[in-house]
Protein backbone atom coordinates (compact mmCIF):
# COMPACT_ATOMS: atom_id res chain seq x y z
CA UNK A 1 0.00 0.00 0.00
CA UNK A 2 3.06 2.29 0.39
CA UNK A 3 4.09 2.51 -3.07
CA UNK A 4 0.88 2.47 -4.43
CA UNK A 5 0.47 5.79 -2.04
CA UNK A 6 4.01 6.56 -3.44
CA UNK A 7 2.89 6.50 -6.90
CA UNK A 8 0.52 8.64 -6.42
CA UNK A 9 2.37 11.35 -4.88
CA UNK A 10 4.97 11.31 -7.56
CA UNK A 11 1.69 11.63 -9.95
CA UNK A 12 0.34 14.49 -8.48
CA UNK A 13 3.91 16.46 -8.32
CA UNK A 14 4.58 15.60 -11.78
CA UNK A 15 0.85 16.70 -12.32
CA UNK A 16 1.68 19.97 -10.50
CA UNK A 17 5.21 20.86 -12.49
CA UNK A 18 3.32 20.25 -15.57
CA UNK A 19 0.76 22.61 -14.46
CA UNK A 20 2.59 24.77 -13.06
CA UNK A 21 5.19 25.36 -15.71
CA UNK A 22 2.24 25.83 -18.08
CA UNK A 23 1.15 28.75 -15.37
CA UNK A 24 -1.61 27.02 -14.29
CA UNK A 25 -2.61 25.67 -11.26
CA UNK A 26 -3.34 22.19 -9.59
CA UNK A 27 -6.60 22.42 -8.48
CA UNK A 28 -9.08 20.52 -6.87
CA UNK A 29 -10.67 19.74 -9.66
CA UNK A 30 -7.89 18.87 -11.66
CA UNK A 31 -6.67 16.48 -9.27
CA UNK A 32 -10.02 14.36 -8.91
CA UNK A 33 -9.45 14.29 -12.86
CA UNK A 34 -6.25 13.16 -12.69
CA UNK A 35 -7.05 10.47 -10.09
CA UNK A 36 -10.03 9.34 -11.76
CA UNK A 37 -7.72 8.46 -15.02
CA UNK A 38 -4.98 7.26 -13.03
CA UNK A 39 -6.92 4.32 -11.50
CA UNK A 40 -9.73 4.05 -14.64
CA UNK A 41 -7.28 1.34 -16.45
CA UNK A 42 -8.75 2.73 -19.58
CA UNK A 43 -9.84 5.50 -21.22
CA UNK A 44 -13.00 7.27 -20.12
CA UNK A 45 -15.14 10.02 -21.52
CA UNK A 46 -15.80 13.21 -19.27
CA UNK A 47 -19.00 11.72 -18.52
CA UNK A 48 -17.75 8.53 -17.42
CA UNK A 49 -14.91 11.11 -15.36
CA UNK A 50 -17.93 12.43 -13.72
CA UNK A 51 -19.71 8.59 -12.51
CA UNK A 52 -16.40 7.49 -11.46
CA UNK A 53 -15.92 10.59 -9.40
CA UNK A 54 -17.58 10.12 -6.10
CA UNK A 55 -17.51 14.06 -4.96
CA UNK A 56 -21.07 15.25 -6.30
CA UNK A 57 -19.62 19.01 -6.26
CA UNK A 58 -17.08 18.25 -9.69
CA UNK A 59 -19.41 20.07 -11.71
CA UNK A 60 -19.56 19.55 -16.01
CA UNK A 61 -18.48 22.43 -16.57
CA UNK A 62 -15.20 22.31 -14.74
CA UNK A 63 -14.43 18.69 -16.02
CA UNK A 64 -14.80 19.92 -19.53
CA UNK A 65 -12.72 22.99 -18.93
CA UNK A 66 -10.10 21.61 -16.70
CA UNK A 67 -9.69 18.76 -19.44
CA UNK A 68 -9.02 20.85 -21.93
CA UNK A 69 -6.50 22.47 -19.20
CA UNK A 70 -4.77 19.53 -18.40
CA UNK A 71 -4.50 18.14 -22.17
CA UNK A 72 -2.70 21.73 -22.78
CA UNK A 73 -0.16 21.14 -20.02
CA UNK A 74 0.54 17.36 -20.91
CA UNK A 75 -0.45 15.52 -18.03
CA UNK A 76 -3.75 13.68 -20.19
CA UNK A 77 -4.14 12.99 -23.78
CA UNK A 78 -7.32 12.84 -25.65
CA UNK A 79 -7.95 10.04 -28.00
CA UNK A 80 -10.58 10.54 -30.69
CA UNK A 81 -13.00 7.08 -30.71
CA UNK A 82 -14.59 7.84 -33.92
CA UNK A 83 -18.00 8.18 -31.81
CA UNK A 84 -19.68 11.07 -30.07
CA UNK A 85 -17.35 11.28 -27.22
CA UNK A 86 -13.48 11.16 -27.33
CA UNK A 87 -12.05 9.50 -24.37
CA UNK A 88 -9.02 10.82 -22.04
CA UNK A 89 -6.51 8.93 -20.13
CA UNK A 90 -2.88 10.27 -18.56
CA UNK A 91 -0.07 11.05 -21.21
CA UNK A 92 2.45 8.32 -22.80
CA UNK A 93 4.77 9.82 -20.95
CA UNK A 94 3.49 9.28 -17.60
CA UNK A 95 1.46 5.74 -18.21
CA UNK A 96 4.14 4.64 -20.49
CA UNK A 97 3.71 3.83 -23.85
CA UNK A 98 1.26 1.97 -25.57
CA UNK A 99 -1.55 1.21 -28.21
CA UNK A 100 -5.19 1.41 -28.38
CA UNK A 101 -8.26 -0.90 -29.49
CA UNK A 102 -10.82 1.23 -30.67
CA UNK A 103 -14.59 -0.36 -31.02
CA UNK A 104 -16.44 0.51 -34.25
CA UNK A 105 -19.42 0.45 -32.53
CA UNK A 106 -19.44 1.82 -28.68
CA UNK A 107 -16.25 3.75 -29.67
CA UNK A 108 -14.83 2.22 -26.42
CA UNK A 109 -10.89 2.44 -25.74
CA UNK A 110 -8.51 -0.50 -24.85
CA UNK A 111 -5.23 -0.22 -24.26
CA UNK A 112 -2.85 -3.07 -24.93
CA UNK A 113 1.25 -2.96 -26.01
CA UNK A 114 3.02 -5.27 -28.65
CA UNK A 115 5.75 -7.01 -28.51
CA UNK A 116 9.22 -5.89 -28.36
CA UNK A 117 10.55 -6.75 -31.86
CA UNK A 118 7.20 -5.74 -33.47
CA UNK A 119 8.29 -2.10 -31.74
CA UNK A 120 11.62 -2.05 -32.47
CA UNK A 121 10.46 -2.74 -36.19
CA UNK A 122 8.46 0.11 -35.90
CA UNK A 123 10.73 2.42 -34.73
CA UNK A 124 13.09 1.68 -37.62
CA UNK A 125 10.26 2.57 -39.68
CA UNK A 126 10.18 6.00 -37.85
CA UNK A 127 14.04 6.47 -38.40
CA UNK A 128 13.47 5.60 -41.90
CA UNK A 129 10.94 8.54 -42.51
CA UNK A 130 13.08 10.82 -40.43
CA UNK A 131 16.14 9.72 -42.90
CA UNK A 132 13.88 11.21 -45.74
CA UNK A 133 13.40 14.10 -43.86
CA UNK A 134 10.10 13.94 -42.36
CA UNK A 135 9.82 15.17 -38.79
CA UNK A 136 8.57 12.40 -36.84
CA UNK A 137 6.93 13.25 -33.14
CA UNK A 138 5.77 9.31 -32.27
CA UNK A 139 3.37 7.10 -33.49
CA UNK A 140 -0.09 5.39 -32.09
CA UNK A 141 -1.66 1.96 -33.17
CA UNK A 142 -4.85 2.18 -33.30
CA UNK A 143 -6.88 -1.64 -33.98
CA UNK A 144 -10.62 -0.73 -34.74
CA UNK A 145 -12.84 -3.29 -34.27
CA UNK A 146 -15.85 -4.80 -32.54
CA UNK A 147 -15.68 -5.54 -28.38
CA UNK A 148 -17.04 -8.37 -26.88
CA UNK A 149 -19.97 -6.33 -25.56
CA UNK A 150 -20.82 -5.56 -29.93
CA UNK A 151 -19.90 -8.36 -31.05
Amino acid sequence: MAKENKIDEDLHLLAARRLRAAGMRYSKSRKAIVEVLANAGRPLTLDEVLLFKSDSNLAQSSVYRNSTELVEAGVIKCLASGKDHNRFELDDSIIGHHHHFVCSDCGDIEDFHVSEPLEKEILALEAELINKGLSVQGHTLDIQGRCKQCS
